[in-house]
């Protein structure tokens, strides 16, 4: 389908300069690894989001820190239909001012990331998982928001995109990565930077949430489930849960969720819970100062971040039972986002 939306940003791009040392000579430090990274297996990366000075960065690595290289933004192809050209608004390390998120593809060949190479558009930028071919595969003058997802066959990425002027009115679009074709899915779905998505097993629905506000406890936020026939566009929804969603899984039998614990608590917990819940108590995963959790394709794991005094931790998870960390991760201090990708048993 012929997209006509409102573009949000100008010709003219503001281009974000931060001095820093070579990153290529940064050396991530090895921290203590518990008892079960021993489940951890050659081929498995970690994708990470980090700060230099005000300058985004990606990096690639091993989940012990070694074998790091950073995803320098040179060369940048982009054969989507309307957008601006590389010209007019280039995708470079220079012109980053953000980097808001990166998911593996299920195969583990290509991490799908939203950058900004302007003050207000944002784009969703394939990567190679050697970091070293790129190119766009969404609409470049539009806002995105939260992250995006990925079909079981890696073929389609779907993320949540303003229709409306100054980044309003998000729907749910999705790019045949084989054709660069983007489709809208969704009219007037609430979705927002609360939200997510995934797609099912047979790659024909779409799950997501809807973000509805805040709960009566008014710290908490309220969420709705729902799906969309890829097809039809017939959206369904269901339940709703207090609490920030985090992932649903491939299968649609639950979702993850973050709240706080009570509106005087200083403690989050991670909860995963049956869908449909009908009452069910949820899994508390974790607790503690939780930030949020990415979920890797394999629906076993996450990546779980928490604040920490001097920056964001992360460490695997399982996601079956109440604290089963299976790593603490050598991170950057300065990093934002980290994505898990798990080889194949």
């Amino acid at each position: 389908m012929r997209l006509t939306l409102t573009p949000i940003v100008p010709i003219a791009v503001a281009l974000v300069l931060g001095a820093c040392s070579d990153p290529s000579t940064v050396t991530a430090s090895r921290g203590t690894m518990s008892r079960a990274l021993a489940t951890t297996r050659d081929g498995d990366r970690l994708a990470t989001i980090e700060w230099e000075g005000s300058t985004p960065r990606l990096y690639i690595q091993n989940l012990d820190g070694s074998d790091r290289v950073r995803v320098r933004f040179d060369h940048v192809s982009d054969h989507v239909a309307g957008n601006y050209s590389p010209k007019q608004l280039p995708v470079t390390d220079e012109s980053l001012t953000r980097i808001t998120s990166a998911k593996w593809s299920p195969d583990g060949r290509y991490l799908a990331v939203i950058v900004a190479p302007a003050s207000d558009a944002l784009q969703v930028v394939l990567v190679s998982a050697d970091g070293r071919a790129l190119r766009t595969v969404s609409p470049n003058s539009q806002y995105l928001w939260g992250s995006v997802a990925w079909s079981p066959d890696s073929r389609r990425i779907a993320y949540m995109m303003a229709t409306g002027p100054y980044g309003l009115a998000p729907d749910i679009f999705v790019t045949d990565l084989g054709r660069d074709a983007v489709t809208r899915v969704t009219t007037g779905a609430s979705v927002s930077g609360y939200d997510v998505m995934r797609f099912d097993v047979s790659g024909t629905r779409l799950f997501f949430t809807e973000h509805l506000g805040w709960a009566e406890d008014g710290v908490n936020s309220l969420s709705r489930l729902a799906s969309v026939d890829l097809a039809t566009g017939a959206i369904t929804r269901g339940e709703e849960v207090v609490g920030e969603p985090q992932s649903i899984a491939r299968d649609g039998s639950w979702a993850l969720f973050v709240r706080w614990a009570s509106v005087t608590s200083a403690t989050r917990e991670l909860f995963r819970l049956p869908l449909p819940s009908q009452g069910t108590r949820p899994t508390i995963l974790a607790t503690g100062d939780v930030a949020g959790a990415t979920v890797a394709e394999n629906d076993e794991d996450a990546v779980l971040s928490s604040w920490a005094r001097d920056g964001a931790s992360f460490s695997v998870i399982g996601l079956t039972e109440p604290n089963d960390v299976r790593a603490k991760l050598s991170t950057n201090p300065s990093a934002t986002w980290a994505s898990l990708w798990r080889a194949n048993r």
